[in-house]
């Protein structure tokens, strides 16, 4: 007489359970769902991750070194397809020893038309080192990045927050040619009197990211540097680390980590590395893969360093 009934919830049972299997496979697949779109970076872009370009192994590729110090640098991308996950550079340790105290005399200008050039007062004294893309994120990923310039500044730069020895790691977008015809002169900075005034030229506000100003800070064969008015070394705290952009002729040319050499060195001796936010603009004037993020750590296993952009997100072209 009972055994109906025992058979009855038993089947009311199995039925509860097997709609519950299927409620939580919904929300496993509305989670797993959640996480792909989050991991793509792009909740914007307009190509689909689908495409098996977005999927595949992660590659990690490297430009050509360049020395350093008593090392040597390059750039180094990672990537799945055709899309950036990281772009950065990598230095040996033995890179940030023996760097040189002085600039290398090549941006000068004779001011004083005495016929010859005072390295104190008439170079700009700093160090450049060009560097190229690796191959693999040139031909797979495209723009808007296409070349990459190290900078060494010995004894700093103006403003004086920035005087102090420091690394500028320079991401450009401008074409490598036209970077180099922008020149000495007379001018403030030592700069060419009409290149500067394009320097200067103001980029729209859609384009520049919130906080960003002009601040007069143009450099001879690297263009404008805008400075983030929220930064730490904006309001009496010491300079360790901060993002540049740059600008030239009303346009972003460049995004620029920019890192003090004594920072740096802490990683190695035990200070903790990670990622900071890049602020963004509203719109962009060139599509492509611009990131989210700059980051900096130390590899014990491999005494290296690194200073990349990461959290790549694709942007479409709204002039």
């Amino acid at each position: 007489m009972q055994t109906a009934p025992l058979r009855q919830s038993d089947s009311a049972t199995r039925g509860r359970r097997a709609r519950r299997a299927v409620m939580a496979g919904l929300a496993a697949a509305a989670l797993l769902g959640a996480w792909v779109a989050a991991d793509t970076g792009r909740a914007d872009d307009s190509r689909s991750d689908a495409s098996p370009a977005a999927h595949g192994r992660v590659r990690t590729e490297y430009g050509t070194p360049q020395p350093l110090g008593d090392g040597t640098v390059r750039v180094y991308s990672q990537r799945r397809g055709s899309r950036p996950l990281t772009l950065g550079y990598a230095f040996s340790a033995a890179a940030l020893r023996n760097l040189p105290k002085e600039g290398d005399g090549k941006l000068c200008y004779d001011v004083n038309g005495d016929g010859r050039t005072d390295r104190a007062t008439e170079c700009v004294d700093e160090v450049e080192t060009a560097l190229d893309l690796p191959k693999g994120f040139r031909e797979n990923v495209g723009g808007p990045f296409t070349w990459a310039q190290l900078t060494w500044d010995p004894r700093g730069h103006p403003p004086e927050s920035y005087g102090i020895p420091h690394f500028d790691f320079h991401f450009y977008i401008q074409d490598e040619a036209a970077v180099r015809r922008i020149r000495t002169g007379p001018c403030a900075g030592l700069m060419n009197c009409d290149d500067l005034k394009t320097a200067r030229k103001p980029v729209p506000e859609r384009h520049m990211p919130a906080r960003y100003m002009d601040m007069g800070a143009v450099v001879p064969q690297m263009g404008n540097h805008l400075m983030d008015m929220d930064a730490p070394e904006m309001h009496g705290k010491p300079f360790t680390r901060t993002f540049m952009y740059g600008a030239y002729d009303g346009r972003i040319s460049f995004y620029e980590p920019m890192i003090s050499k004594e920072w740096i060195e802490g990683l190695a001796n035990g200070r903790a590395g990670g990622c900071m936010p890049v602020k963004k603009p509203e719109a962009w004037a060139v599509s492509g893969w611009y990131p989210t993020e700059y980051c900096m750590d130390y590899s014990r296993a491999t005494r290296q360093y690194t200073v990349s952009m990461s959290g790549f997100t694709h942007r479409e072209a709204t002039p």
